[in-house]
């Protein structure tokens, strides 16, 4: 038998020749992934490193804590968690548009995205921890650090092993890319449920209601009248003693920020404990009116009130405003109609807000 019968033919006149990393892996017999599965775990390794580098920038030049958007890494400074930050998002990110990779590179890259998912296991566990102390009301029960975690493991298992060598380039950047789109569209829509729909309450200096509709007969729309319950219901257990009420003058020709004084005033809060904001005509407007109020007369500790679908983009608002708000969503009386399309409308705005805050 000749020596070189259990390697592969030299290819023809017409075939490409191997790269050296790829001539390894067949000399090698080196086992390969599923084509679909490789190109699943590049495309969530594309954006999860792209969006670890990009909060970064945040954690950086801003200085805000954008680890409640990702990872909290315990018990470091923002320098050390900046270095781990920086090399998960490399590895990630080159793992993504390079997969092909030597030993030198691929073990490096296996355990960074380990150690980054022992990280969330970590953010999970301190969920539950808090949540049994009574600090928060998760409305999901299940940490989204398990949901990302759990990606993350998958991510490591399909870089242990080269993607397969074939025909299918095309098939799978058309995979990698759609699965990239998909968290995308999916992050904002997580934020939503699992940071959202999560109740923050404590003892704070003040609580800000952000303005809703007003029917043209004066009353209040269900998601006002949602929010502004849930304000009194914050001032009546003696978490606040103070309450901001912001609107603006919408289709009805009706004041919101009035009529929410009036609600105020009539579920008991009394009148000279109501500020109101008449040019919060929208997130940004409540965001940019209220924040001077802030720092004086000992109103550290704020408070913000809206539906869960509007939390996220309050909570990143406030962030590049400089404060670290408390959310808690509004509680619900009846769901509305057009429920479904303000979660959707969520996914656009979520990524613009989180864009003015890293880079703002």
């Amino acid at each position: 038998m000749s020596a070189d019968a259990g390697l592969p033919e030299a290819p023809g006149a017409g075939a490409p020749a191997a790269s050296p990393p790829v001539l390894a892996e067949l000399q090698t017999g080196a086992r390969q992934r599923n084509w679909f599965l490789a190109a699943c775990a590049r495309g969530s390794a594309l954006f999860i490193g792209g969006f670890t580098l990009v909060n970064v920038v945040g954690l950086w030049r801003q200085g805000a804590d954008f680890n409640i958007w990702w990872v909290a890494v315990p018990a470091v400074g923002r320098v050390v968690t900046v270095g781990l930050y920086l090399l998960v998002g490399a590895a990630l990110f080159g793992y993504a548009v390079a997969p092909r990779m030597r030993p030198w590179r691929r073990l490096p890259t296996v355990g960074l995205t380990l150690v980054f998912a022992a990280v969330t296991l970590w953010n999970g566990v301190d969920f539950y921890l808090v949540w049994r102390a009574g600090e928060i009301q998760p409305g999901v029960p299940l940490p989204l650090s398990f949901v990302l975690g759990a990606v993350l493991v998958f991510i490591a298992w399909a870089a242990l092993r080269p993607p397969p060598i074939g025909r299918r380039r095309l098939a799978a950047a058309a995979v990698l890319a759609a699965v990239t789109t998909a968290c995308l569209l999916l992050f904002p829509v997580a934020q939503v449920f699992f940071f959202g729909k999560t109740d923050y309450r404590r003892p704070a200096d003040v609580v800000v209601v952000f303005g809703a509709q007003v029917h043209d007969d004066g009353r209040p729309s269900t998601s006002l009248r949602d929010r502004m319950d849930t304000a009194v219901q914050l001032y009546d257990e003696g978490l606040v003693w103070r309450v901001i009420v912001s609107g603006g003058v919408g289709d009805s020709g009706y004041n919101e920020a009035l009529v929410m004084r009036d609600m105020a005033v009539e579920a008991g809060i009394p009148e000279e404990a109501v500020v109101i904001d008449s040019n919060g005509v929208n997130t940004s407007a409540t965001v940019a009116d209220t924040v001077p109020f802030f720092g004086g007369d000992g109103w550290k500790r704020v408070v913000a009130v809206s539906q869960y679908y509007h939390l996220p983009r309050i909570k990143l608002a406030y962030q590049r405003a400089g404060w670290d708000v408390l959310t808690v969503p509004a509680g619900v009386s009846q769901t509305i109609p057009q429920n479904q399309y303000l979660v959707v409308r969520e996914i656009p705005a979520f990524w613009v807000y989180y864009a003015r805050a890293v880079f703002g």
